[in-house]
């Protein structure tokens, strides 16, 4: 039950006709939105990305370099790197989005089955994103900070693209909520590998698979640990990857370096960055050597990261 969406919902709600005909998205739709919440205000949550294709939003994620975008794996199946691009920015109501960014690389979990568990992928982007520094949130590692951010009642904060509670879709919103031990449908999880939060009228929906969830330490500093995976009907809660039990996978395969505490991912040869095309530079003219100064006796210095069998009711 994933929440990502399909082109006959998007369709519909560009015809603002997302009624019966096309599936009530808060009633039978099991992808995930934004449900509850509020828009971003311009500029916040930059590491907050949508995944497009033919010129439509239909998935979220979440930048963690400038180079490396995590999603959710059911995001990239049937995706080629060709038909993808990665659009950076506050969205336009409707969804109608050419991302700015080319892929050079989408890759889903091997271990992903469609079923729970692994729901997660990567995006490799061909040029490097034009956001500051501060708008990159770390990844969640820590086990200290792990045990303080998934604990049961702990606050989480859902950011996305997808559905609104008014069937609108393709700006960015962002909800508060909490982890819970279970959500109210009987969609069961991997505890190990994911964790469910929301419920309540404040979840996620269609065009957020794949989106982060945050969270905020005692500390006051931010974590990104959570990827949008499925859910039941919309506002009822869902069900999220956790992105550090696959983050080793991400690095290892794609060969980049993600910007990991040390000893995360054991002591493995150090992943590279890709290289940015270098312009020649004109040889110059060598230069007389010079002659040996005299030393200096006071010199102290040393030496020294089938769409409608998807969604029952969703095309009905």
């Amino acid at each position: 039950m994933r929440r990502k969406f399909s082109q006959t919902l998007v369709s519909c709600a560009l015809m603002a006709s997302v009624s019966v005909a096309c599936g009530q998205a808060d009633q039978t739709n099991s992808e995930s939105k934004v449900y509850g919440g509020s828009k971003v205000k311009a500029g916040e949550w930059g590491s907050t990305i949508a995944l497009s294709q033919g010129g439509s939003m239909y998935c979220s994620g979440t930048a963690i370099t400038p180079y490396v975008v995590i999603s959710a794996a059911h995001c990239a199946e049937g995706m080629s790197a060709s038909s993808v691009t990665v659009y950076v920015g506050d969205g336009k109501d409707g969804g109608s989005v050419k991302g700015q960014y080319a892929v050079s690389k989408i890759v889903g979990s091997p271990k992903y089955n469609g079923n729970k568990g692994n729901d997660i992928s990567y995006v490799v982007l061909k040029t490097p994103l034009d956001l500051p520094e501060s708008a990159y949130v770390p990844v969640l590692t820590d086990s200290a900070e792990i045990k303080e951010l998934l604990a049961i009642g702990a606050k989480a904060h859902i950011v996305g693209f997808g559905l609104r509670n008014g069937n609108g879709f393709g700006l960015k919103y962002e909800v508060d909520t909490t982890v819970v031990k279970s959500i109210s449908t009987s969609l069961s999880y991997d505890a190990a590998n994911e964790i469910a939060i929301g419920g309540g009228g404040k979840d996620s929906c269609n065009g957020d698979s794949g989106g982060p969830v945050y969270g905020q330490l005692k500390s006051g500093e931010w974590r990104v640990y959570g990827i949008t995976s499925r859910g039941g009907s919309c506002g009822t809660g869902g069900i999220y990857g956790l992105m550090h039990s696959n983050i080793c996978w991400v690095q290892e395969d794609s060969g980049l370096d993600l910007g990991l505490p040390a000893g995360v991912c054991g002591d493995v040869e150090t992943p590279t960055q890709p290289e940015e095309p270098t312009t020649p530079t004109t040889p110059t003219t060598p230069t007389e050597p010079t002659q040996p100064s005299t030393p200096d006796n006071n010199d102290n210095s040393g030496s020294t990261g089938g769409i409608c069998d998807w969604w029952p009711g969703l095309c009905s």
